[in-house]
């Protein structure tokens, strides 16, 4: 019979700091946002996160991984904003608008969101 030895998490992982939501208005829609530094942070968001933050500047193609991750969060959690998108006109430019102001308003610096050639 196979022996399976239960996984415990760290003390330090389980008292982390608590950062307050990020409530951001994008084309006349709420949203109130998790924290990117948040332990909290959904499943669906964490290699988003830690593509950003092992990156001073992120490349072209890992800027799609995470505008991609992005937008499969917001059809997933919230389709009214998704939606709300494709009325735009510019998707992508508010999309890249709003994981901006989102980084920044998480305290991660954005920086890593510009292309090495901007």
């Amino acid at each position: 019979m196979t022996e399976y030895k239960q996984v415990e998490i760290e003390e330090a992982l389980q008292a982390a700091e608590e950062y307050e939501d990020v409530h951001l208005s994008v084309n006349g829609i709420k949203l109130d946002l998790p924290n990117l530094q948040s332990q909290k942070l959904p499943i669906e968001l964490i290699s988003a996160v830690l593509l950003v933050k092992s990156e001073t500047v992120l490349s072209e193609q890992d800027q799609y991984k995470v505008m991609a991750t992005v937008l499969a969060y917001f059809q997933r959690m919230r389709p009214d904003f998704w939606l709300n998108l494709n009325k735009t006109g510019n998707p992508l430019g508010y999309v890249a608008a709003t994981l901006k102001a989102w980084a920044t308003e998480s305290g991660i610096d954005p920086k890593a969101l510009r292309s090495h050639t901007s």
